[in-house]
């Protein structure tokens, strides 16, 4: 009787990691095959209008350098604004933000989240502004040509393309590991997706949208999963996601346990979010309308976190050295098989002494995650606030001349800060 329960357990384990390595593994060895845009060839005809919003909540220690390498876009600065949507922010920062050539919008709401924030401004901008709306998270710093490689993917009137985030600090075992996790999800989700010719997944910010359209799918989001929420709108939709490989965008990654614990939580309540409901639809969606994307989305709520994915294959290759299990080889075969699609998705930078060192850390970090499944209860519903200290120079987002030359300009350039008032109607038409 307890072989058979252990046979029954052992074979839908198999089933479940069977699927998660074959999915993994089919899509990472497609990512060796992404196709880069040679800019070059590209025949750049017209400057889209941007607007780049940047939601800030309590983020006084970054908000400034965010704002300083955003203004300093190797684009037309007749051709994009950066608006500043200042949540709970200090006296003192908005001050220093309007001396900026800047649109500020402040905000206070009894339980803020990133989606409120986004409709607000979105309220109170006029509908034919602008062409294109890039999303950046707080901590977030484009490269010096982001906008520049953007607007050459746009050229025929794209409605989105996702930019490249990459680690911005690697100062850490934990943000070490963070970074490489990072892109590993770039090169499966991402990369493999697109050389499928599938839709790549949203990195939830660096990504440029068409701006009515930004608008239309925003108005009925409001949950702090807004992400996950617009890119089950995208493919619902039939639109597909870009990406832009080259196209950088520096993201701080977390440097402790705590953050780490506290991320995924989030991380992990988003991805189960309305998962039944959602999974049905993706079944419905593939067999009445042939949307492989919105299935393709569907199925990715049943995967598991990857670092989960390598702890759960380990242990259950270790069963090859037991004879109480059926499918010891099996598992191991997998373990080997997930193992090798990380390894090939991970940038050949990450190969040093300071990796093998994070490495040691992964058995904790497969720990917390499992805490975090257990902990993740609501996560979804509820806005978690992610402190963030990282700022940067200039040297990875242009040359410290350029940086410094935009610096003088901001400087002299007093009291160019614009606030953008609530109007109530519009605030209640977005909220």
């Amino acid at each position: 009787m307890i072989y058979q329960a252990l046979y029954i357990i052992e074979l839908i384990l198999l089933c479940y990691l069977g699927f998660n390595v074959l999915y993994v593994s089919v899509f990472s060895i497609a990512g060796s095959f992404y196709k880069r845009t040679d800019f070059r060839a590209n025949k750049v005809e017209k400057y889209n209008r941007f607007v780049i919003l940047i939601p800030a909540f309590k983020s006084d220690e970054v908000i400034l350098n965010t704002v300083g390498h955003a203004l300093n876009q190797n684009y037309p600065t007749e051709k994009f604004d950066v608006i500043v949507i200042a949540d709970s922010l200090k006296q003192l920062t908005i001050g220093e933000l309007l001396v900026m050539p800047i649109k500020l919008i402040p905000v206070q709401f009894e339980v803020s989240t990133k989606a409120k924030s986004l409709n607000t401004a979105l309220g109170l901008l006029p509908d034919n502004a602008y062409d294109y709306c890039v999303v950046l998270d707080v901590d977030n710093i484009m490269e010096h040509d982001f906008l520049k490689k953007i607007n050459a993917r746009l050229q025929n009137d794209e409605l989105v393309v996702q930019g490249h985030r990459t680690a911005k600090n690697l100062d850490s075992a934990f943000a070490i590991l963070d970074g490489i996790s990072e892109e590993i999800n770039n090169h499966i989700f991402r990369r493999g997706h697109v050389a499928f010719g599938l839709s790549s997944a949203l990195s939830g910010s660096g990504q440029s949208i068409n701006y009515k359209f930004f608008k239309e799918a925003m108005f009925n989001i409001h949950s702090p999963v807004e992400d996950k929420e617009l890119e089950f709108y995208l493919v619902k939709n039939n639109i597909k996601v870009l990406f832009e490989e080259d196209a950088l965008v520096f993201d701080e990654k977390v440097q402790n346990s705590a953050v780490f614990m506290k991320q995924r939580k989030r991380w992990v309540a988003s991805q189960f979010f309305d998962f039944n409901s959602v999974l049905l639809e993706g079944i419905a969606n593939l067999v009445l309308q042939g949307n492989f994307d919105f299935f393709d989305k569907a199925l990715q709520r049943i995967l598991m976190p990857r670092v989960l994915l390598l702890g759960l294959s380990f242990f259950m290759a270790l069963t090859v050295i037991t004879p109480i299990f059926h499918f010891g080889p099996v598992f191991f075969a997998m373990f080997i098989l997930v193992a090798f699609s990380y390894l090939i998705a991970i940038p050949s930078h990450f190969f040093n002494s300071n990796t093998f060192f994070a490495a040691l850390r992964v058995p904790q970090a497969f720990l917390l995650m499992i805490l975090a499944m257990f902990r993740s209860k609501g996560a979804a519903k509820v806005f978690n606030h992610t402190q963030h200290t990282t700022v940067v120079g200039a040297k990875i987002v242009g040359s410290a001349q350029d940086y410094q030359e935009n610096q003088k300009q901001i400087n002299l350039t007093k009291q160019q800060g614009e606030i953008l008032t609530l109007n109530s109607n519009s605030n209640e038409n977005r909220n």
